[in-house]
């Protein structure tokens, strides 16, 4: 697209040059026309008259270069708007800042691959990610109360400064991903892997002491959740 639009815009400087010396041409020829007709009759009445239809033919040529431009001008726009909405939507495809920002809450986006997205600050009350592929993604501030994380891939994933309030990590691929203090807040992360997960210092030890909540094993990895964590025995 970005070289389309190279191209385009070379050729209206092209046409415009064009244009510029059409009447630089023009503006010679009546000149000169001018001048003999001046040499012929002596006459100031007719160098008048001579010089009025100069000016007026030359006023005329630079209407229609001005019109060709426009039309040119004209087309190239129509060109855009034409290639642009023929573009696909890049909201779940396209990379970038595709969901900062937004409030995503109650939505489905199970199964999906989302690899690398930037979920920043996103509001996900009770939003489904469940199976997923989250890797490398960041969400970062983001509002994750309620939100499914089950069997999704986060791993590398950025969740810190996120509030996590009965978020659901159940047999999650959490391998090497950022996590807050908010993370004790979750409902579960049993069968969830948490290999180089990283946590805050102080939030290791509560994690391993709370009832029920790291136990079992991922059922991708055979991992066992506490021993991902390096739990005591």
């Amino acid at each position: 697209m970005r070289s389309i639009c190279k191209v385009f815009i070379r050729l209206l400087f092209v046409v415009q040059c064009v244009a510029f010396q059409r009447n630089g041409i023009a503006y010679r020829h009546q000149l000169s026309t001018v001048r003999l007709s001046e040499q012929l009759h002596h006459s100031v009445d007719l160098h008048a008259s001579k010089d009025y239809n100069f000016d007026a033919n030359l006023m005329l040529s630079t209407k229609k270069n001005s019109g060709l431009l426009k039309n040119v001008f004209t087309g190239f726009l129509a060109f855009l708007i034409m290639a642009s909405s023929s573009l696909p939507a890049s909201a779940i495809s396209g990379g970038g800042l595709d969901f900062a920002g937004l409030d995503l809450s109650g939505k489905d986006y199970s199964s999906g691959n989302y690899k690398g997205k930037d979920f920043s600050q996103v509001i996900a009350r009770q939003t489904t990610f469940k199976g997923s592929n989250l890797q490398g993604c960041r969400f970062y501030k983001a509002l994750l109360v309620e939100t499914d994380f089950s069997d999704a891939d986060i791993r590398g994933a950025s969740l810190e400064d996120t509030s996590m309030d009965d978020a659901i990590l159940k047999n999650t691929n959490a391998g090497g991903a950022y996590f807050s203090a908010s993370l004790l807040d979750a409902k579960t992360l049993e069968g969830a892997d948490m290999t180089d997960a990283q946590l805050p210092p102080k939030l290791l030890a509560r994690i391993c002491d709370k009832p029920d909540f790291a136990k079992g094993t991922n059922p991708v990895t055979g991992v066992d959740t506490r021993d991902s964590l390096m739990c005591p025995e």
